[in-house]
């Protein structure tokens, strides 16, 4: 069995003092934030590889713009403006019309968002025992923080409430859909497909609650292992409310037992997950406002103690779940 999976990966082999003219608070965040000596800002870096974020008969426009949100959710958690980024794309083969189609759906996203395309790579990627390696697609996106600030996963400090913003659960609920191991009914799909095809980075909020929340970070690996991060770097506890956390109408279709394993462990929602003191709710709630964003208040950071993360039912009775997320080792022996 493996020792665990990428986190304990990245702390073991890729986490180092920082060091040099450009420092940061350091690998393990959403973003570094890097103090350049001209302005503060914020770096990221995302992979998305056929198979393990997009399936092979994905749309390519899709494929696209996705590519790029994840990359914009990553500086929404930071709260930093898009300023611009780099993209490197490794190909089996060159083939013009997808490559038309994903370049289009990248680039809708990178205006709209006021991101620039400014460099990169395009490479083949190599045949080993008579197949090529899949498609694999990465993007450094940077963008602009004010000085001296920026949301990290740490900073969470018992009684603060815990935040989510928009649902959770839909775009895992999508894709049990698309492999025909789940159902709803055909007029909820085409918004739930919505939610795992083209997730929206919530941009907007992160800036606005910048200077009220105490950490952040994106939900891309589930709910429960995002908000997981935030306590384990935070030194902190948390008690979260199941009947408080916000679900579609499409996942209230299900069974109970679907919808916590969608809004739970299920990745790739894309929402912003952070804590906030509790006399900065009314600012919370005005800037969910400010960008037509919803906020719900789903839970509360306590004082540390041996279970890091509680969920409750009605009742108080707890919600045990077999896994908190998505991990890419978790299966490897």
């Amino acid at each position: 069995m493996s020792q665990a999976g990428e986190f304990q990966i990245i702390e073991k082999f890729f986490t180092y003092q920082s060091f040099g003219n450009w420092k940061s608070q350091g690998v393990g965040d959403d973003c570094a934030i890097i103090d350049t000596g001209a302005g503060r800002i914020a770096v990221t870096c995302d992979m998305m590889a056929l198979g393990t974020h997009f399936l092979p008969d994905a749309d390519p426009e899709n494929v696209g713009y996705k590519a790029l949100a994840v990359n914009l959710s990553d500086l929404a958690a930071a709260g930093a403006i898009p300023r611009a980024f780099f993209l490197s794309i490794g190909l089996p083969r060159r083939d013009d019309g997808w490559l038309a189609d994903f370049s289009r759906g990248l680039m809708v996203l990178a205006r709209e968002s006021g991101c620039a395309l400014l460099g990169g790579d395009t490479t083949r990627t190599p045949e080993v025992e008579g197949r090529h390696a899949p498609v694999t697609i990465s993007i450094t996106a940077m963008g602009d923080l004010p000085a001296g600030m920026g949301l990290t996963r740490a900073g969470a400090r018992p009684g603060d409430d815990i935040w989510l913003s928009g649902t959770a659960g839909d775009a895992y609920a999508a894709l049990q859909c698309r492999w025909g191991r789940w159902e709803v009914m055909p007029d909820l799909e085409p918004a739930l497909f919505a939610r795992m095809d083209r997730p929206t980075p919530r941009v907007a909020l992160g800036q606005a609650i910048l200077g009220a929340a105490s950490a952040a970070a994106d939900v891309s690996d589930g709910l429960l292992a995002d908000l997981g991060h935030i306590l384990d770097r935070s030194g902190v506890s948390g008690e979260i409310e199941w009947e408080r956390i916000p679900v579609s109408t499409a996942l209230r279709s299900l069974t109970v037992a679907r919808q916590h394993e969608a809004a739970l462990t299920g990745g790739d929602d894309y929402e912003l997950v952070f804590t906030a003191p509790a006399a900065a709710a009314e600012r919370i709630y005005e800037a969910g406002l400010r960008t037509g964003t919803p906020v719900t208040r789903i839970g509360r950071v306590t004082a540390r103690t041996t279970s890091a993360l509680t969920v409750r039912a009605a009742g108080g009775v707890p919600v045990v779940m077999p896994t908190v997320g998505f991990d890419h080792f978790q299966k490897e022996d």
